[in-house]
C-alpha cells in the first residue's frame, strides 16, 4: 500500500478512535464522561457477557472453579437441552403422525388459557432475544476490528456475537419448543399454566448467576476493554500499521454481518411467536 495512503488511513483511524473514546489524558481528570458513557449504555451484563469479558481481560479472573464450569453448563442448558427435548417430542415420540400439528382440546377455556400464557412467554421470549449489553459490545468489536484490524478485536468480535446470537438461538428454542409441548404434553389449564412457568426459567439462567460481585468485575474489565480499544494506535501503532492493510474484506463486512445477522435473528422471533400463538389458539383440533 502506498505510505501516503496509509498514513491518510491511519490517521482517520487516529481520529474517530479520539471522538469516541477519547484519550489517555482523559483519565486524569475528576470524571471520564466517554467512559462513564460507554459503561452507562453497556448496561448490567449477563454471564454471557461477564465471561466474556473476563476472558478477554488479562487482568481478571474467575471467582471460583463453578464460575468456570458454568461456561459449559449455561449454553448446555439454554441450548442443547431445549434443542434436545425438540428431539425427542419431534422424532423420537413421532408427535406429528400422533398427534397432528394442532391442538387437540377444543375447550374453550383451555384454548383461551393457553393463548394468555403463551402470549406472555412469547413477550418474554421477546424481551429477552434482544441483550442490551451484548448487542452493544458486539457492535463496539466489530467496529474496532475494522479501524484497527488488530487479532485481538477480530477474538472480542467473534466472542461477543456468540454471547448475543447464543441468546436469541436459545429464545427460538424455547419458543417451538413451547408450542410442541402446549401441543402434545398437556391436557388441564393448570398443565398450560405450569409449563409456560417452567419453560420460561430457562431464558432467565443468565441473568440469575449475576450477582453484585460479577457485575462490578464486568465493569472492571469493560473498563479495560474500553482503554485499550481507545489506547490501541499509541500501544501497538506499528502493529496497527501492519494489521490495517490486511483482511479489509472481512473487516468491512463484520459490523454489516453482525447487523443483519442479529437483526434477522431478532425479525424472525417476534414473527414466530405471534404466528405461533394464533395457530395454537385457533388451529382446529383436526389436524
Amino acid at each position: 500500500m502506498d505510505a501516503k495512503l496509509l498514513d491518510d488511513e491511519f490517521e482517520q483511524v487516529k481520529k474517530t478512535l479520539e471522538e469516541k473514546y477519547g484519550t489517555a489524558e482523559d483519565d486524569k481528570l475528576e470524571t471520564n464522561e466517554k467512559l462513564d458513557a460507554f459503561i452507562e449504555e453497556m448496561g448490567d451484563a449477563n454471564f454471557y457477557v461477564y465471561t466474556t469479558l473476563l476472558v478477554l481481560d488479562p487482568n481478571q479472573e474467575f471467582e471460583t472453579v463453578r464460575s468456570v464450569l458454568k461456561m459449559i453448563l449455561l449454553p448446555l442448558f439454554q441450548m442443547f437441552v431445549p434443542f434436545g427435548m425438540l428431539w425427542y417430542f419431534i422424532v423420537q415420540k413421532d408427535m406429528i403422525n400422533d398427534n397432528g400439528y394442532c391442538c387437540n382440546h377444543t375447550n374453550p377455556i383451555f384454548r383461551f388459557t393457553g393463548f394468555v400464557t403463551f402470549m406472555y412467554s412469547g413477550w418474554q421470549i421477546i424481551d429477552g432475544c434482544d441483550d442490551a449489553a451484548s448487542k452493544f459490545l458486539m457492535k463496539k468489536a466489530a467496529h474496532q476490528w475494522q479501524r484497527a484490524g488488530m487479532a485481538r478485536d477480530f477474538k472480542a468480535t467473534w466472542m461477543f456475537f456468540v454471547s448475543h446470537t447464543t441468546q436469541q438461538v436459545c429464545c427460538i428454542l424455547i419458543l417451538y419448543l413451547t408450542y410442541i409441548i402446549y401441543t402434545t404434553q398437556c391436557d388441564t389449564p393448570l398443565d398450560l399454566l405450569m409449563n409456560c412457568v417452567a419453560v420460561n426459567f430457562v431464558l432467565d439462567i443468565d441473568t440469575e448467576w449475576m450477582d453484585d460481585s460479577k457485575q462490578a468485575k464486568s465493569v472492571v474489565a469493560a473498563t479495560w476493554y474500553f482503554k485499550q480499544m481507545r489506547d490501541v494506535l499509541k500501544d501497538n501503532e506499528a502493529e496497527v500499521r501492519s494489521a490495517m492493510q490486511t483482511n479489509k474484506g472481512a473487516r468491512n463486512m463484520a459490523p454489516k454481518l453482525d447487523f443483519w445477522i442479529s437483526h434477522g435473528l431478532e425479525t424472525f422471533i417476534v414473527a414466530s411467536a405471534y404466528v405461533l400463538v394464533v395457530v395454537w389458539t385457533f388451529c382446529p383440533g383436526s389436524y
